[in-house]
């Protein structure tokens, strides 16, 4: 237990909406903290898969870890079972075109800007969720007001453009949306800021979700106002062609971002 901020691609809220769209009734939410990272791999079985939890049956992945020091894994795990009332399913590998898809693979294309290749690895659209806070409200002047998130610090996603989609009060609507530093203008901390097509309305401390669609361009720093605002066109079309052949990657997908 580090307590290192890692770049989590699905975090609770996206855990729980993935959850729900495959079906299950419940979520139960174990925090991890210094008392859990402490606990031997057979005194978890036995108080939280066994008494805290009652399970019958548990899944994992091929390479779960477990316990102090990582001292149990899924071999151990389904060794262990039997004797404690519950049966385990080992998941394999996930296998992609470039061979075995990773958490780590995905966090790479995502750094690179390869949105749509995360998106075949991941088999759903990547999406986040946060409470749009108040910028300089630099938009609303340039005819491009913005709805505003600031990522968790560990976020990766390379700085640039994107064609989005944003989830407001239950619809969709395309959009643009810059990550980055604001060259023109501060040069200051990492905001996603998406200008959202056809739509007007305060959106402060609401939670919005925005889903990346198409790497568009990186993030630029222009001379001035003029050439912004004509590179901001430029980029709203192009992210409306990009929006006009979005198509669902798979039932998830259609679930969670349609």
């Amino acid at each position: 237990f580090s307590g290192q901020p890692i770049f989590r691609l699905t975090p609770l809220i996206t855990k729980a909406r993935l959850i729900c769209a495959f079906g299950l009734d419940r979520l139960v939410v174990v925090p991890f903290d210094e008392r859990l990272a402490s606990q031997r791999a057979d005194v978890f079985m036995d108080e939280v898969l066994g008494r805290q939890l009652n399970c019958r049956h548990v899944a994992v992945g091929y390479d779960f870890k477990f316990g102090k020091g990582r001292g149990g894994n899924a071999a151990y795990l389904h060794d262990q079972a039997a004797g404690r009332g519950f049966s385990v399913t080992v998941v394999p590998a996930l296998q992609g075109d470039g061979g075995k898809v990773s958490s780590s693979q995905v966090r790479d294309r995502l750094g690179a800007g390869e949105v749509e290749a995360a998106a075949q690895d991941l088999g759903y659209h990547y999406q986040v969720t946060a409470p749009v806070v108040h910028g300089h409200k630099r938009g609303r002047t340039l005819g491009f007001p913005t709805a505003n998130q600031a990522l968790e610090p560990a976020h990766q996603l390379r700085h640039g453009i994107y064609a989005v989609r944003a989830k407001i009060a239950g619809a969709w609507h395309g959009g643009v949306a810059s990550y980055g530093r604001r060259p023109t203008f501060d040069d200051g901390a990492p905001l996603l800021e998406t200008y959202v097509f056809d739509f007007s309305g305060d959106l402060y401390g609401q939670d919005v979700t925005v889903t990346f669609v198409a790497f568009l361009r990186p993030e630029l720093k222009f001379d001035g106002v003029d050439a912004l605002v004509a590179q901001m066109e430029a980029d709203s079309a192009a992210a409306r062609s990009a929006l006009a052949s979005m198509t669902p990657l798979s039932p998830l997908d259609q679930s969670v971002n349609f």
